[in-house]
């Protein structure tokens, strides 16, 4: 597993030097072993900060209380503290610090392996921090929320998220926090999607903003996590040639946690160049680092092979002893699937002292062979047949899917040809030629400007599965305005879409909406004076809704729907929402409303 960069915020404290701050330099000097004391001193740190500071400094010596317990590795003692000061923070109402608690309790909840709850802190701390507009926490949330996808396995949303993450850093040009985000897109080039090459880009680049910030840790860090990927690559030589970079930097460092990952991993590169000695000596050296860290993981991983280098090697009272100290930690080191594999592992150590042993076991092994063989036989015969049904069942499904593409291209086509009908083309070109007759060039030129938009946007619209939302209102406004001027200006109109922010982030089904505003100016603002139509769009959930309005004389709900108020292109509109329910399983509703004072047609698309 390669070290990923989860961000902790860090508040600094202000207030002067008191009781609380005695308590808080002996907790910082307290060594990771004594948990008895560490307890009583979180407790009584706890108590001191509530009644000595008021609530803005108690936030920060909490805060300060929660970093320390995190260096140390006491997370419950870290959570306790965060805990306390996100609820000073709700007291005084400072979003800001309350998303910067919500994070760092996420962080905590990380650690633990709760995933789940991380996450619904991180999400509640990038909500504020959206709320707060504080750009900077943003990208430190959204890096947390990659880690937590990446180790749940959820690729798409890792790389979403180290994005964001990463574009953000980037706007904001701060080396010291884009080195962290492509380190940990290497770590996800690496481990999730398996792309070496790639990983080995990115942790390339962070290693590069590390060595010009002099940061040595994250330097090792990255020489560590290129080694890493090079002993993967089957590159020995780089491989080796990066650990002993990083190597001396972790002793320099002290950081025995990191050295005795990296010799684990350097061992298994000497495994691989048969160097049997060095491999025994770096595994020995990275047990003993990790023994004194308590790393339990790494100190099971360290005496699993030495156990099978000493197997290797000839040294069976050695190997027995590492076995023996596996089992022993089995309940606090070892799972179940371990566990099994360590019995395995002493039962064919044994085999070797008794040969009576080895012959019974290589005579059951032939029959087990056989027996497998039968079995494999059978699973073959019956993966076979599931995979003809398979076979067939998605040649019918592409069969469906290919079926209702055309249906939906013939059903576009014909509402392309109904939306640049003869008729139309006529009118306008019409119009354009009484501009000319009339000498009135410049309106000529507007008028033939609008419509090739109109025509360009159709055209492109009609060759797309969907289109930005934008783009459906500037085809809307130019159809609008053609027919405004066509009919004399014989209407006004208003177009009102301020409530769509994002406008060209929401993308729509094409070519859904102009029928019915055609139909409008159609039916509705040619019988009638003082003719008005509005175009309003509202943006609800996952659905974008249409309201087009006319003053015309109105239609009823039953049969004039269908007989006088209703084109052609209409129909055609039915047959593709029948067809996009199908496809993208979504509704697509349409409501009429009529009376006296005009209508009102509600279209509702979903968001693709």
């Amino acid at each position: 597993m390669r070290v990923k960069f989860l961000i902790v915020f860090i508040c600094v404290s202000v207030t002067c030097f008191s009781q609380t701050d005695k308590f808080l330099d002996e907790y910082k000097d307290l060594s990771v072993d004594s948990v008895q004391q560490a307890i009583l001193l979180k407790d009584v740190l706890k108590n001191v900060i509530k009644y000595e500071f008021p609530k803005v400094q108690a936030y920060e010596k909490y805060n300060e209380a929660g970093i320390i317990s995190y260096s140390k590795n006491y997370t419950d003692f870290a959570k306790e503290f965060f805990l306390e000061a996100l609820q000073i923070a709700r007291d005084i109402e400072d979003y800001d610090k309350i998303a910067q608690m919500l994070s760092n309790i996420g962080v905590m909840s990380e650690l633990q392996g709760d995933y789940g709850t991380a996450l619904k802190n991180y999400q509640a701390s990038l909500q504020a921090f959206i709320e707060s507009d504080n750009v900077r926490s943003q990208s430190l949330v959204y890096n947390n929320i990659a880690i937590i996808h990446q180790e749940l396995g959820n690729i798409e949303p890792a790389y979403e998220n180290l994005l964001k993450s990463y574009n953000i850093k980037a706007s904001l040009g701060d080396s010291a926090l884009i080195a962290p985000t492509l380190n940990n897109f290497g770590v996800y080039y690496e481990e999730s999607v398996v792309d070496l090459d790639s990983a080995l880009y990115y942790y390339s680049q962070a290693l590069q903003l590390f060595n010009a910030l002099h940061d040595v840790r994250n330097q090792a860090l990255c020489f560590n996590n290129i080694a890493v990927v090079y002993y993967k690559m089957h590159n020995y030589d780089k491989a080796e040639e990066y650990f002993q970079l990083s190597i001396p930097m972790f002793k320099d460092l002290d950081d025995k946690l990191m050295l005795g990952k990296a010799l684990i991993y350097f061992s298994q590169v000497k495994k691989d160049n048969s160097d049997s000695y060095d491999v025994i000596s770096l595994l020995e050296e990275a047990k003993g680092y990790l023994l004194e860290v308590k790393y339990a993981n790494g100190i099971a991983e360290a005496s699993e092979n030495l156990a099978n280098a000493y197997y290797i090697t000839g040294e069976y009272e050695k190997s027995a002893v590492e076995y023996r100290f596996l089992k022993s930690l089995q309940d606090s080191l070892l799972n179940i699937e371990k566990q099994t594999e360590i019995n395995r592992l002493e039962v064919k150590f044994q085999s070797i002292q008794n040969q009576v042993k080895i012959d019974r076991l290589l005579y059951e092994k032939a029959l087990q062979t056989q027996r497998i063989r039968q079995i494999v036989a059978f699973v073959v015969a019956v993966l076979f047949l599931f995979g003809l049904i398979i076979l067939v069942l998605l040649m019918r499904g592409r069969q469906k899917k290919l079926l209702l593409e055309n249906k939906n291209m013939i059903v576009k086509q014909n509402l392309l040809q109904k939306q640049m009908n003869p008729h139309f083309l006529f009118n306008v070109l019409t119009s354009i030629q009484t501009y000319i007759a009339d000498s009135k060039i410049e309106d000529a030129s507007a008028y033939l400007s609008k419509f090739s938009k109109l025509t360009r946007i159709v055209l492109q619209s009609s060759l797309q599965e969907e289109i930005p939302l934008a783009d459906e209102m500037q085809l809307l406004k130019s159809y609008i305005e053609l027919e405004y001027v066509r009919m004399n200006k014989s209407f006004v109109f208003e177009i009102d879409d301020l409530q769509i922010i994002d406008i060209d982030d929401v993308s729509i089904p094409p070519m859904m909406v102009q029928p019915f505003v055609e139909n409008a100016i159609k039916h509705g603002l040619s019988k009638v004076t003082n003719a008005r139509l509005i175009l309003k769009v509202f943006l609800r959930d996952n659905e974008v809704e249409f309201w087009i309005i006319d003053n015309g004389p109105g239609i009823q709900k039953t049969s004039n729907i269908k007989n006088d108020h209703k084109s052609m292109a209409l129909e055609i509109i039915e047959q593709r929402i029948l067809i996009l329910k199908q496809k993208w399983k979504r509704n697509v509703k349409v409501e009429y409303f009529s009376d006296e004072m005009g209508t009102k047609v509600a279209l509702i698309l979903p968001i693709i």
